[in-house]
């Protein structure tokens, strides 16, 4: 009996790897140019896949390319795009970024008036997210094509399940995306690679309809695909060319069910190491996300309540900026040195951007500018509460509070050898101020305000700064924290029964690996629990007090390849540690400044509890149980050796030690049976190399990238929390506090402080609150990280929409993921 073998052209297109975007552009203009020239002149050749992004479109039309023919190709149905603007990488970007993600594709769609594929394209993402499904659902999507991660080579369809129980079905390319690739062959050899194979994924695929994908990364096409299929069909194999909407459509129901994460490395590579190369990027997407998910979309939304007309256009010029950089080449750090350098660019244009944005957003709604001498304040969290923040301010010499309705604390810390500069609380000023000359003004002083303030939700206030009462003084009061820095500058404390000491030393490995996977040569380790530590106070008031300890690792200088072992030469690295407590709350704040002058090697700071049963990770939507495994089994046939080393996004939970750590940026967590540990950086010198013991193989081409190496100055910001509960709303709650302090800008405005939200949340998490795309109106989106249904209390009009601000409908529900558009 004849069987059908489905043929997919088309290609895998890295925009920015081994070689530098713009090296990249100059090919995919040609490959464009010929398969326009192409498709135009052989009406048999139908179908063309355009890797699933549709910003080739908009690099193709901004050097002048044939955009006009390409789209009517598109339109005609001939040529497939979307449903992404780029193909991101899943674990080191917000649930809210992927959905920033398909609605940046959805406007370029509309822009050009062209269809979007309704197909999940994920073809080669490092693994995927476990509540990826959701999101797809919640977009409309009923199909998903992946590729890494599901490790088992007898699965070719399943239903794939978030934590949640949101699902989609998931089609398996079981030997990648490049099965049916040319790669340089002839037509006669082209042949014979679709011969074989056709047989293969036959066996492979059994009753499921298999799919080969002509094509592989950068390639360009064969122009007479079709008439080679119709020349090797015969009596067992018809070779039919079609296109992803066409054949997902004749696809049987899955019946298997696969929940959560796809990240086993049995069957192909899913590359773990990338969670911590080239860490400054992953600092700085981090920080981006944050600002303009959490600050500049919920601005916007109060000054559409106010009645402003809101700049959209530049709040998706800085959403693109930071979705150029989440493709898994660029954010993962797996590129050349010209391809990060371009990335950070990128992110910290994205940074100021959104920081200006905010400024202009907010003296827009503040009104009148009336003087330096206030605080502009907004609070980023659904929920009224008192809030501490600190804010740089210049200002003349002087004893200074902050005062109004709602301050409780308040410090202003004058700055030693403050740094000749303008602080970015000043921003707000230079944006509004008729003249520059008093933006910065060598005669003031520079001041830390450390202030606890009573904020409404989603509010914005404004706080006077006045000269302190000569009969007032700060309050003082005794001064209680259940932690303790011990002399090697690590932590201990007590809770809940159990002694924990030497919690935050640093650890040391080496690593032999490349910008895809750590590796090791001679497992030599070095910590800091026996380096000499110096003590400082920097800080002491009723609220809160700032200890820093200062100490230098001595370290391998560099790995010594030849011998397999580390140097023998030893560098001092200093690091400096800021411990911050809080008065009355079981919370450390650690900041961290390491000066990386060693290479080769992995830091990471560690958490030495002890034993546990389980601990969570922050997903989408929700957590992920994450449970340290022992590894017995024969592992030498598999593509990458599994390790307990799994991707958080902003904290980790131990809810039966009481335990949170909150992290801003820092993306890897390894298990181990001392506790756990977190990765600082990682530095290395080769984008892929053949010789790991952790990977087979090559995962990239073998290019000397000296920069990977990450030296120099970085810092990293942690905080360690002690449960009083370990429950849900208590871990949520905590990392949100961290996570999203009070924004400020200096300067007295005319704003009342008596805004208002018109909803309020009772149950669950506002994830987005952010301006409609389609005209009038406001979208709110609230997760209930538990599984369950958010409820909100409304005080205008509202429609329930899906993740792509259309109407709901059954296929597009989700169920602990509800958005609605408010009418204003």
């Amino acid at each position: 009996m004849k069987k059908a073998v489905y043929v997919i052209s088309h290609t895998h297109w890295d925009r920015e790897w081994y070689l530098t975007f713009e090296v990249f552009r100059q090919r995919m203009v040609r490959l464009l140019d010929k398969l326009v020239a192409d498709m135009k002149r052989n009406r048999t050749f139908e179908f063309f896949h355009l890797d699933g992004q549709t910003i080739i479109l908009e690099d193709y039309e901004e050097v002048g390319g044939q955009i006009e023919e390409l789209l009517e190709l598109v339109k005609e149905g001939r040529v497939q795009v979307g449903p992404w603007y780029v193909l991101p990488d899943e674990f080191l970007v917000s649930g809210e970024a992927l959905i920033r993600n398909y609605l940046m594709s959805k406007r370029l769609a509309e822009k050009f008036d062209i269809p979007l594929l309704n197909v999940a394209y994920l073809p080669d993402m490092f693994g995927h997210s476990a509540y990826t499904p959701t999101i797809l659902r919640g977009l409309g999507m009923e199909w998903a094509i992946v590729w890494r991660g599901v490790g088992r080579e007898s699965l070719p369809i399943f239903k794939w399940k978030s934590p949640h129980g949101d699902a989609v079905n998931a089609y398996h390319l079981i030997d990648g995306y490049s099965n049916g690739a040319h790669f340089g062959k002839d037509r006669e050899g082209f042949k014979e690679v679709l011969l074989t194979t056709g047989h293969r994924l036959l066996r492979l695929y059994g009753d499921t309809p298999p799919l080969m994908l002509n094509g592989t990364d950068h390639e360009i096409p064969f122009e007479n695909v079709p008439e080679i299929l119709e020349e090797i069909s015969g009596k067992e194999i018809h070779f039919v060319h079609s296109n992803l909407k066409t054949f997902v459509a004749g696809l049987p129901e899955p019946e298997e069910i696969l929940e959560g994460e796809l990240r086993s490395p049995k069957k192909e590579h899913v590359l773990k190491g990338v969670l911590s190369s080239r860490i400054s990027a992953k600092l700085l997407n981090f920080e981006t996300e944050i600002l303009y998910q959490h600050y500049v979309e919920p601005l916007m939304a109060l000054a559409c309540l106010e009645g402003k007309d809101v700049p959209l256009e530049q709040l998706w010029y800085g959403w693109k900026l930071i979705l150029r950089s989440q493709p898994h080449d660029s954010i993962c750090g797996c590129s050349r040195d010209e391809v990060h350098e371009t990335v950070i660019n990128r992110l910290k244009r994205a940074l100021h951007h959104g920081i200006a944005l905010s400024a202009g957003l907010m003296t827009e709604i503040a009104g009148e500018y009336l003087s330096d001498f206030g605080l502009l304040v907004f609070n980023p969290l659904e929920k009224e509460k008192e809030r501490f923040f600190e804010a740089i301010v210049m200002l003349p010499e002087g004893d200074w509070v902050l005062e109004g309705e709602g301050v409780a604390f308040s410090h202003f810390e004058k700055v030693a050898d403050a740094p000749k500069d303008i602080p970015r609380e000043r921003w707000a000023k230079f944006l509004v101020y008729p003249s520059t000359s008093r933006i910065f003004d060598l005669n003031l002083c520079v001041y830390k305000c450390l202030a606890r303030v009573k904020l409404p939700s989603f509010g914005l206030c404004n706080f006077k700064i006045k000269r302190r009462a000569n009969a007032t003084k700060e309050e003082t009061r005794t001064f209680h924290t259940p932690f303790r820095i011990l002399s090697n500058g690590t932590l201990g404390f007590s809770w809940y029964g159990k002694n924990h000491e030497n919690i935050g030393y640093l650890k040391d490995v080496e690593d032999a690996g490349d910008e895809y996977n750590h590796s090791h040569l001679s497992r030599e380790e070095f910590d800091s629990l026996k380096c000499e530590v110096d003590f400082e106070e920097i800080l002491s008031t009723a609220y809160l007090k700032t200890i820093r300890a200062r100490f230098n690792m001595e370290l391998p200088k560099s790995l010594d390849r030849m011998n397999g072992i580390r140097s023998n030469k030893k560098l001092k690295m200093p690091v400096e540690i800021d411990y911050t407590f809080f008065n009355g709350e079981p919370r450390v704040d650690i900041r961290m400044k390491v000066n990386n002058v060693v290479k080769d090697h992995r830091l990471s700071i560690v958490f030495p509890i002890g034993n546990f049963s389980s601990c969570l990770t922050d997903g989408y939507f929700g957590v992920i149980r994450r449970e340290r495994e022992n590894f017995t089994a024969d592992l030498t046939s598999w593509a990458e050796l599994p390790e307990n080393i799994y991707p958080l996004f902003s904290f980790v939970a131990f809810p039966t030690e009481r335990i949170l750590v909150v992290t801003r940026g820092l993306h890897e967590l390894h298990l181990t049976t001392e506790g756990f540990e977190i990765t600082l950086l990682r530095s290395v010198e080769w984008l892929s190399r053949g010789d790991l013991v952790t990977r087979r193989g090559y995962a990239g081409p073998m290019i000397h990238t000296p920069n990977a190496q990450e030296s120099g100055i970085h810092e990293f910001t942690l905080s360690l929390v002690l449960l009083k509960e370990g429950t849900l709303h208590e871990i949520y709650e905590i990392a949100r506090e961290i996570l999203l302090p009070p924004l400020a800008f200096q300067g007295e405005y005319s704003i009342k402080n008596d805004m208002t939200i018109p909803f309020r949340v009772e149950k669950g998490i506002v994830s987005a609150f952010k301006p409609f795309e389609k005209g009038n109106g406001i979208i709110l989106r609230v997760f209930e990280p538990s599984g369950g249904k958010p409820e909100v209390k409304f005080d205008v009009p509202v429609t329930e929409v899906n993740l792509a601000e259309d109407p709901i409908t059954d296929s597009s529900r989700t169920r602990s993921v509800r958005s609605w558009l408010l009418s204003i």
